[in-house]
């Protein structure tokens, strides 16, 4: 008698001996065809291929870089001071291949600290407008003089602190302004011109003078401006923080004022030798006045 074995159910699928081993076959599983196989493959290819392009049109192509830089509210700086510093941090990279000069990789925070390494301002706002420009808004502090030292020019504050410093401009021609754009008239030329016989060098937050040493210069000038016979051209310091200031005429002779000493009681005994003694017909010929010594007054 023979009897026919009976195949085995389990849950899932048919089990199936073979050479001793148990196999489990699934028969809702539906075998992926070559075709579909290919079809997820292009999609995929498809899909890195776009990200690339993306990454490239908003990184790496010209569409995005600036080419136009806009700059509100400057004074005592130069647009062309700012346009020179904004090209040489957008001329540099990133990680070697990322440009500055694109829109997307610049940095507001970069490029502020490269204008504060310039100027010491109240404040300084830069924005970015797609695809093409930044627009640089900054409010100024002050400036009241001008110091010459170690063959560098600077500006200085009411409180004598040096607060600009004059470089030479490279600015290329890409970097114009707006037509649209009013550029404000820099008036640093109408500043008073004092240099430093010692030429010591001297850093953007320096002091080099005293308020009231400023308080005492713009007594001079103030004077001088409403007496027809003494003119000068600039003043002259031994070092910062000086004790005593040279007063350089138009004729090419000096005066010695004492900063520490009163102000109107040197300027009275300058008065009464020039109308006693001197006479203004003959002020051409000095080559100096000393008011540094308290009453006693010298010159040649």
């Amino acid at each position: 008698m023979f009897f026919k074995r009976k195949k085995k159910f389990y849950l899932g699928g048919v089990a199936q001996r073979k050479s001793g081993i148990i196999k489990y076959k699934n028969p809702l599983k539906i075998k992926k065809g070559i075709f579909k196989f290919k079809v997820f493959r292009i999609i995929n290819l498809v899909l890195i291929i776009g990200i690339l392009g993306v990454l490239y049109f908003f990184v790496f192509s010209n569409f995005y870089h600036i080419t136009n830089i806009e700059v509100y509210g400057n004074s005592i700086i130069s647009t062309d001071d700012l346009l020179d510093i904004s090209n040489d941090y957008l001329a540099q990279k990133k990680l070697l291949v990322l440009k500055n000069k694109n829109i997307f990789i610049f940095s507001k925070q970069d490029l502020t600290s490269k204008i504060s390494e310039v100027v010491l301002l109240n404040s300084l706002e830069i924005n970015k407008i797609l695809p093409n420009t930044i627009r640089i808004t900054i409010n100024e502090r002050e400036a009241v003089l001008k110091w010459y030292t170690n063959n560098h020019e600077y500006l200085v504050d009411e409180n004598g602190v040096v607060i600009k410093r004059f470089y030479k401009l490279v600015t290329p021609k890409i970097f114009q302004l707006n037509n649209k754009i009013q550029q404000v008239e820099n008036k640093t030329d109408e500043f008073i011109k004092i240099y430093n016989a010692n030429n010591e060098s001297i850093n953007l937050g320096n002091k080099v003078l005293s308020s009231e040493d400023v308080k005492f210069i713009f007594k001079l000038t103030d004077k001088f401006s409403k007496i027809n016979h003494l003119n000068f051209k600039d003043m002259t310091v031994p070092a910062n923080y000086p004790q005593y200031i040279e007063v350089n005429m138009t004729d090419d002779w000096k005066i010695y004022f004492n900063l520490v000493d009163s102000f109107e009681a040197q300027f009275n005994r300058l008065d009464v030798l020039v109308n006693d003694k001197i006479k203004k017909e003959n002020l051409r010929y000095l080559e100096y006045i000393d008011l540094r010594l308290g009453e006693s007054i010298f010159y040649k």
